[in-house]
């Protein structure tokens, strides 16, 4: 079964019709940047990830094997063959993704269709990067697992933290996760080397590429852009749980609990952004500095910025 959303008529096709709903929080007057997200009510499936290459290409993952694929024109669910919770999701290119998630699940998308790869661990695999001749995924206990002439491998790890996310940089691959641990993988030697973010010791929950360097999040505000061995930490209000980062054309967007949004050009002077709900939210995406994905907890997938998308039949 494949579900929908046709942007003019603003339905969803499937067993049932359901209209395509903007949710409004109840403080949220009719010209708050809160109303002027673009928001579809997608059911209670709890989305854990996006990602994508482009504005015509982008995935959501989430609970119960749930994929939707977003081709620029239509927002469209998508088979995956598994019941599994699905935690992270990289697009490397128009024919190429990997998803990972619960008891170990690897898929990888070519040419629109998903399929499985041979299950190396039973662990919580919670993200995966991607790249045209290789891939990583990281999860529970430690596990990375190596993709490198077409085969899987697991790299041994002397740490058994949990990593909750991966994103390349100049310097390679890095794996984030909990007690501040930050470890470099190298797919090609299938190595793992430790380094550490100093006087932080809370979970990191996201990672991005930009630049020279990256940029991790965490709980309780935890902000860093990450070059060379060294952190820089910026300070966010509120001291929010960070889920997620993303950049484009050098503005960062970072989400979090209770539906905290942050725009922070090039990386300095947060402004919290209103969202038209209080839902977690755990992932972004950004193709441009106008195009926005944020998903998360119960159905939440949001499209913005406010202000520069606006709800002119371009709600997916």
């Amino acid at each position: 079964m494949r579900i929908v959303f046709l942007l003019p008529l603003l339905f969803v096709a499937g067993t049932a019709c359901d209209r395509v709903t903007v949710r409004s929080r109840g403080d949220a007057g009719p010209d708050s940047l809160a109303s002027l997200w673009e928001s579809v009510d997608a059911g209670p499936t709890n989305f854990n990830a996006v990602s994508g290459n482009s504005a015509n290409n982008v995935v959501v993952v989430g609970d119960q094997g749930t994929i939707l694929h977003w081709d620029g024109t239509a927002l469209l669910r998508e088979e995956s063959g598994t019941t599994a919770n699905l935690r992270g999701v990289s697009v490397a290119n128009e024919n190429l993704a990997y998803a990972v998630g619960e008891q170990g699940t690897i898929l990888r998308r070519q040419e629109g269709v998903w399929n499985a790869e041979v299950p190396l661990t039973n662990a919580v695999l919670n993200a995966v990067w991607a790249g045209v001749d290789s891939a990583c995924a990281v999860g529970e206990q430690g596990v990375v697992l190596a993709l490198s002439g077409g085969v899987w491998t697991l790299i041994p790890n002397p740490r058994n933290d949990n990593y909750y996310a991966i994103t390349d940089s100049n310097d390679g691959l890095y794996a984030v996760g909990s007690l501040g641990v930050v470890s470099q993988v190298d797919v090609a030697t299938r190595s793992i080397s430790a380094a550490a973010l100093p006087h932080y010791t809370k979970l990191l929950a996201g990672a991005t590429r930009w630049s020279t360097g990256a940029y991790f999040v965490g709980v309780e505000g935890g902000f860093f852009f990450y070059a060379a061995g060294k952190a820089t930490q910026a300070s966010l209000p509120g001291s929010p749980f960070l889920h997620a980062v993303a950049v484009a054309d050098g503005d960062v967007w970072v989400v979090g609990n209770q539906g905290f949004v942050a725009k922070l050009p090039g990386g300095q002077n947060p402004t919290i952004i209103p969202t038209p709900d209080d839902r977690w939210l755990v992932g972004v995406y950004a193709p441009s500095a106008a195009d926005l994905w944020i998903v998360g907890r119960s159905g939440a997938i949001l499209r913005g910025p406010p202000g520069v998308r606006g709800l002119d039949g371009g709600v997916p």
